[in-house]
């Protein structure tokens, strides 16, 4: 893991945007498995990117579902 996050700290920020985007939908999968434990994990680090509240975040995500 300490050596992924080293190659991920050297990319660009373009090439981090990138990736991210390219592991989304594995990321999309293990949400699916398991949603409140992904929840639990991810909401802090969501919440300091979104600056959201947790209704916010709850309506804006709801809103991202119907598409």
């Amino acid at each position: 893991m300490k050596e992924l996050k080293e190659k991920f700290e050297a990319l660009s920020d373009e090439e981090k945007v990138e990736f991210f985007k390219s592991i989304m939908p594995s990321m999309c999968e293990i949400f699916e498995k398991d949603p409140q434990g992904m929840m639990n994990e991810m909401m802090p680090f969501c919440r300091k990117m979104q600056s959201m509240n947790m209704p916010e975040m709850m309506e804006m995500m709801k809103g991202q579902k119907k598409k």
